[in-house]
């Protein structure tokens, strides 16, 4: 069963102090020095129970096959490691699991702006020469649609690697409006492809708030001396929950409902493939027509995918969206009226 990495830190240190001959380990000792070392990684509300430690070291010994050894001094109970050469890190690894590496090689393989399928591919190579595994190297069976000529795509191996060392980017940026670059200094949390462009989203030093940045306005890239600071708690995947596309007016933006009727030769494709996970069919209409129900912060890539469908949409609400869909619907009559 795989391992979250929480658990495989929390697997290392007790290996550690297991290993330590020198000291003599009670539950409680253990707790303390793991809870610890978590509140050091991880941050200080951090920590596990004893519970949680008992089950830990359960776990290391069906997964590991950890000879871990509960024995009496007295009245004390204390663990230790009864083979003193045993260590998780000295487990072997299997064969499937170098099949499973290779795999996830091949599909990172596809986004040519990331170096970071070569470098696994040596860890790989080392792997199967330390442990005499030969795997069958076979191309790619899955192809995705990824552009690598859009501007900016050079850019993202930098960002890519500041977001995982957490330094502070110093970008030239000239958004398409703008003559000229202007200099912000960025502390970047996030990279998000949409519609065939990449974003990096951050906090920017000089607007004090989050932004998001197109790779393809960036003039330049620096690593900045500034200290970098984490100023949103969300994972990527919960900042962008409730929006389709990139833009956020700012976090405290309203969720509304969105509710759109599609005409019956394009609701099969709705169905089939929903606008987003929100998506939920309230009404289908004898003629075939249905109507749906999005939970979305209203940006602009929600009018644009609206916009896409022509005729085969109508807005229902809320009204505020269907008065801007109705003022853009007017203005694109205007261009073809004598």
């Amino acid at each position: 069963m795989p391992v979250n990495k929480s658990a495989q830190f929390r697997f290392e240190i007790i290996d550690e102090c297991l290993r330590n001959t020198n000291k003599k380990w009670s539950k409680a000792e253990l707790l303390r020095y793991i809870n610890r070392r978590l509140q050091v990684h991880f941050g200080d509300d951090t920590s596990i129970s004893k519970t949680q430690l008992g089950n830990d070291l359960g776990n290391m010994q069906s997964q590991y096959g950890a000879p871990i050894e509960k024995y009496k001094e007295g009245r004390a109970c204390y663990y230790k490691y009864d083979d003193p050469d045993f260590s998780v890190k000295n487990i072997p690894v299997e064969e499937e699991d170098i099949k499973i590496l290779n795999s996830g090689i091949q599909l990172l393989r596809q986004m040519k702006g990331l170096a970071i399928a070569e470098e696994m591919d040596q860890i790989v190579k080392r792997l199967e020469n330390r442990y005499n595994i030969t795997t069958d190297k076979t191309g790619s069976i899955i192809s995705f649609e990824v552009s690598t000529e859009v501007a900016g795509f050079e850019n993202i191996e930098d960002i890519y690697h500041a977001i995982l060392r957490k330094n502070v980017l110093k970008i030239e940026y000239q958004p398409f409006n703008m003559k000229e670059p202007h200099v912000r200094h960025i502390h970047p949390y996030f990279l998000k492809e949409y519609d065939d462009r990449w974003y990096l989203i951050g906090y920017c030093e000089e607007t004090k708030n989050m932004r998001i940045y197109g790779l393809d306005r960036m003039k330049s890239i620096k690593v900045s001396n500034i200290p970098f600071e984490m100023h949103i708690r969300n994972s990527a995947e919960e900042y962008f929950k409730n929006v389709i596309g990139v833009t956020i007016a700012n976090e405290n933006s309203e969720v509304q409902k969105v509710n759109l009727a599609f005409s019956p030769e394009y609701a099969p494709y709705i169905e089939s493939k929903p606008l987003h996970p929100s998506q939920k069919i309230v009404k289908k209409h004898e003629r075939g027509t249905i109507e749906i129900e999005l939970q979305l912060i209203i940006n602009p890539e929600l009018i644009n995918k609206i916009l896409s469908f022509g005729k085969r949409v109508k807005v229902l609400e809320p009204q505020s969206l269907v008065n801007e869909i109705h003022k853009i619907a007017k203005e694109l009559l205007s261009y073809y009226e004598e």
